[in-house]
């Protein structure tokens, strides 16, 4: 019998926790597992580029990319076993039989990040209804997601070398504004997206009621003032 991924690495989870801090902390790490499965809270900021205001990075992270085809899925599956995503395989399968765009990039002859893109010409992209994010594709427009930089090639310029890179085939394209979003307590993104010149728009409330979702948006000046 072999058990799946996601059930060996929690029974890891669960040896590290007993190892650290005893039975105590185990039942404590299973209590507060428990309360995520009934009810949990998340924010999304929806950010958007203007392709025509594409800033040069001062630190170049020699990264070549490529239009996703075919032929990357075989490292694109290695990529989703490093980031422990269980259903990227799926998801990308998904997408690039459904016409999606996307890049890879390299570094030398290794395959290092992804990031996936879809325009208006399409079906509406499965966040803008699972996610609630309110954005309307509209001509010039495409909406960038799944963008994933291997953990040991981030530093040294390499995330902002290919943002600038995918920025740059985009506009070559035709198109005028780039949408997506970030979580709201991912700080390293929201860092590296303001400076690369995304502007926030409005943010999205995630509400899960056991297995049931609720999206609010919520004006930025309103969720200022909330935090506040």
């Amino acid at each position: 019998m072999h058990l799946s991924e996601s059930l060996v690495s929690h029974i890891r989870t669960l040896r590290r926790r007993f190892a650290a801090e005893g039975l105590r902390g185990v039942l404590a790490f299973l209590a507060s597992g428990l309360r995520a499965q009934v009810s949990k809270h998340e924010t999304q900021l929806v950010i958007v580029k203007r392709l025509d205001q594409i800033v040069v990075p001062l630190r170049h992270g020699q990264v070549r990319i490529e239009p996703i085809e075919q032929r990357h899925m075989p490292a694109l599956r290695e990529l989703n076993r490093e980031r422990g995503d269980l259903t990227g395989d799926a998801r990308f399968a998904a997408d690039l039989a459904a016409g999606h765009g996307g890049f890879v990039g390299f570094k030398e002859q290794q395959l290092v990040s992804c990031y996936w893109w879809v325009d208006g010409n399409a079906p509406p992209h499965r966040d803008m209804h699972a996610l609630g994010l309110g954005i309307q594709l509209g001509p010039g427009d495409v909406y960038g997601y799944d963008l994933y930089v291997h953990k040991r090639h981030r530093a040294g310029g390499t995330v902002n070398d290919f943002l600038f890179q995918i920025e740059t085939a985009l506009r070559e394209r035709g198109y005028k504004r780039l949408w997506g979003y970030v979580a709201g307590d991912n700080r390293t993104a929201r860092w590296t997206y303001e400076a690369r010149g995304y502007e926030p728009r409005w943010t999205v409330e995630r509400t899960r009621t056991l297995r049931r979702w609720s999206n609010r948006i919520v004006p930025l000046e309103a969720h200022e003032r909330g935090a506040a």
